[in-house]
């Protein structure tokens, strides 16, 4: 008697991992189509909207400036009249003397609320050397309100040019101490430089 040999039988090689449900790949499919769609199309959608101007002409700025125009210097002594000064910087002040400014100035000052103060601000060499025997004191020639002995507060009704820009004649004295005893202040300087002109925005 012969022996037939068995039939073999195939088995189908199983993939590694866990096969996911077709149903579940579907509906993922189908969210992700979905997704592009709203994103892809969102410049299609139509919003209401409406606006109006306003019935209103344009608001200007106003101004503020300043700038300087001739100056001359005098010299007075404890006797005797002032003098000119052709070269500030040759002059020699003792104890006593009186060393005058007058500065031409053109301030600007445009604005329905705008306040400001012109000062003459002092560097630092006049908190030394010979600066510190010095007195400084700013006068403007019937215009605004004086603050202290180098500043003056301006209004907008101070500028009474219909342009916005008021001429105006500054004094400043420059005082050397004469209660100023023994050598102290003696071949020393100050830099006149340092006396700056500043027109400041200030709140109303």
């Amino acid at each position: 008697m012969s022996l037939s040999p068995k039939p073999t039988t195939r088995t189908r090689a199983t993939r590694s991992g866990t096969r996911r449900p077709r149903g579940q790949a579907k509906a993922i499919v189908a969210i992700a189509a979905g997704t592009a769609l709203l994103l892809g199309g969102a410049g299609t959608y139509a919003f209401w909207s409406t606006q109006t101007a306003l019935g209103a002409a344009p608001v200007s700025s106003g101004d503020l400036d300043l700038s300087l125009g001739d100056a001359e210097w005098t010299l007075q002594g404890v006797l005797g009249q002032a003098q000119p000064v052709a070269d500030v910087s040759a002059v020699r002040i003792v104890p006593g003397d009186v060393l005058t400014l007058t500065q031409a100035l053109d301030v600007t000052l445009i604005g329905d609320t705008i306040e400001a103060d012109l000062a003459a601000s002092l560097g630092a060499t006049f908190a030394q050397g010979l600066g510190q025997y010095l007195d400084v004191d700013l006068t403007l020639d019937s215009f605004g309100t004086e603050v202290d002995e180098t500043t003056y507060h301006l209004v907008e009704a101070d500028i009474t040019d219909p342009d916005g820009t008021q001429a105006v004649t500054a004094t400043l004295t420059i005082t050397f101490d004469p209660a100023t005893a023994n050598r102290d202040g003696v071949n020393s300087s100050v830099n006149l430089e340092d006396v700056v002109f500043t027109l400041t925005q200030t709140g109303n």
